[in-house]
């Protein structure tokens, strides 16, 4: 990074954020913090020497907020058109006359707000950096009245049991720093602190804190999978009808949902993820890979009719669930009991055997014995892991005091790993075994952080997204009291007063559009959105850095499906 000119405090000036977290105009910082703060852009930076020790500073007397604090080792705002690397080189050298080695995002999308006694607040998107730093501290008077090194696990420690010793963002940041498994210095040699370099070469632009990609469509990486899955998924479909007829004429409501779900389309971005993984590890294409990538889409068939039973979601893909079909089916041939729950069972057994198809579906591989062992290994995790997160993501829900860490491992397993990262290994498997294991850190590192900012922007959507894009009630997530990563993050950052508007929505299964939409205007106004689309923009900038060695056309292939699954609108 460039040495940095100390930048006039009369001239320093906030970025202000609108709702989704792009740079809406600025303020001068002098002036900025009051009672009302407006939602702006700043920094935090962890600072740590080459021992591995933290330095902990305490705010001079005259700081605005906070004055006395002690807290990480420093703090400050980007300015416009400044890359964000370079605002915290600048404040380093500026604060604590300190060199910074080296530097990675560590927690891209922190957002905290905070009350002084006076009433002065503090609310900030606050991505946070790690820097190993050289020389001795020349701290700016100020700025800093007095530092100290610490070694991690006592600021561990001392953060989760003196919290009130500490500035109260940097507690949160502590504890969320934790995550990273292991010390700050260590987590620098880590390869996802190199995946997130490109993090720090964003300049705050006039239009957009994170400038979005160029949303492709994806077509090319889809279309060699979307026609002959298609094919494939009729005729093996088209099979089964007559082999549940033979057992019983009435199964053939069952088997109709089925196919009728297939047929309404989805992304096909499973299977086009298997395809895609065959080719990184370096094979020719082969039609033979299609088959085993239609038994994941039937797969994901099957946990779609459960999924819309466990959120009683009436429509799915433009069209009545197999849960509200075979509800509607019971009433019109004047069943005896409940309609209901007549469906509900339908589409439980619908999913399960939809679940047995898949595996069959899977087992007519016509590849070598091997590559289909090792893939089916892969087949068993992506199932194992789906249902395991299905199930944490129904205790979330139930659980009133959830943790944003635990929403995270909800969407890690229940949507990253199932619809990106495993089925790039399933595919990567089925090509020789040197040749897959050589891309698997690669298909990893992109399919986790795809993943998970695919997750993202589902709850975004399912949030704020258009029902006639969406195909699904905007509704359903309130309704069913979804405890996801955004929502959990708009309690912790809502007042008291925001905090009970969400807590009033949050599993009301007669929530209307009018409560709904107040819970939308809170969920904004706390700054949990803008966080959220800082979290989907920093994935989908490691992900890009992950695959930046693997072959072409998989490399370009799977930046488009990245584009895709991540800035899509439905």
């Amino acid at each position: 990074m460039p040495a940095s000119t100390k930048v006039a405090s009369a001239l320093e000036h906030v970025v202000l954020l609108d709702d989704r977290g792009r740079a809406a105009g600025t303020a001068a910082k002098a002036g900025a913090h009051t009672a009302a703060t407006p939602f702006h852009l700043a920094f935090s930076c962890h600072v740590v020497d080459g021992d591995g020790r933290l330095l902990l500073t305490r705010r001079a007397l005259a700081k605005r907020t906070w004055p006395g604090a002690w807290t990480n080792g420093c703090c400050g705002h980007p300015q416009l058109g400044e890359h964000l690397g370079d605002a915290i080189d600048r404040r380093v050298r500026e604060e604590l006359g300190l060199g910074i080695v080296r530097a990675a995002v560590a927690l891209p999308d922190f957002a905290y707000r905070a009350e002084m006694p006076d009433g002065t607040v503090e609310h900030e998107l606050c991505p946070v950096v790690i820097a190993q730093v050289t020389g001795v501290p020349m701290p700016d008077p100020d700025e800093v009245d007095d530092l100290e090194w610490v070694a991690w696990p006592d600021l561990v420690q001392r953060a989760a049991l003196e919290p009130w010793s500490l500035s109260p963002w940097s507690v949160e940041q502590i504890r969320q720093l934790t995550g990273l498994g292991v010390e700050p210095l260590a987590w620098l040699d880590d390869p996802a602190a190199a995946l997130a370099a490109p993090l720090l070469d964003r300049p705050i632009g006039p239009l957009a804190v994170h400038r979005p990609p160029t949303v492709t469509s994806g077509d090319d990486a889809l279309a060699v999978v979307r026609g002959p899955l298609t094919a494939i998924l009729d005729d093996f479909l088209a099979a089964k009808a007559p082999e549940t007829d033979a057992v019983h004429a009435v199964l053939g409501e069952v088997t109709d949902e089925i196919r009728s779900l297939v047929a309404a389309g989805g992304k096909r971005l499973r299977p086009a993820f298997v395809y895609w993984g065959h080719r990184a590890a370096g094979a020719a294409h082969d039609d033979a890979v299609l088959r085993p990538a239609a038994a994941v889409e039937l797969l994901h068939t099957f946990a779609l009719l459960h999924d819309d039973v466990m959120d009683r979601s009436a429509t799915r893909r433009g069209r009545p669930s197999a849960y509200a079909a075979l509800s509607a089916a019971h009433e019109r041939q004047q069943r005896l009991g409940d309609a209901d729950w007549f469906g509900c069972s339908a589409a439980i057994l619908a999913g399960d055997l939809t679940y047995v198809w898949a595996d069959e579906l899977f087992d007519r591989t016509a590849l070598p014995p091997d590559a289909v062992a090792r893939a089916r290994a892969v087949f068993t995790d992506l199932r194992r892991e789906v249902i395991a997160g299905q199930y944490l993501d129904l205790v979330l829900a139930a659980d009133d005091e959830a943790r944003e860490d635990g929403a995270r491992q909800v969407a890690l397993l229940k949507s990253a790993r199932y619809t990106v990262t495993r089925p790039l290994l399933l595919g990567a498997a089925l090509a020789p075994a040197a040749d897959g294991a050589r891309v698997g850190p690669a298909l990893r590192a992109y399919g986790d952080a795809v993943g998970l900012a695919f997750q993202m922007r589902d709850d975004v959507l399912g949030l704020y997204g258009n029902p006639a894009e969406t195909g699904k009630s905007a509704l359903d997530d309130l309704r069913e009291g979804k405890r996801t990563l955004l929502v959990l993050r708009a309690i912790r950052l809502a007042d008291d007063a925001q905090r009970r508007v969400l807590r009033a929505c949050l599993g009301d299964p007669h929530l209307d559009e009018a409560q709904a939409d107040e819970a939308r205007r809170v969920v904004a106004a706390t700054g949990a959105l803008a966080s959220v689309e800082a979290l989907i923009a920093a994935q989908h900038a490691v992900a890009l850095a992950a695959i930046r060695t693997l072959p072409q056309p998989a490399r370009t292939s799977l930046t488009e499906l990245a584009d895709l699954a991540i800035c899509r609108r439905a």
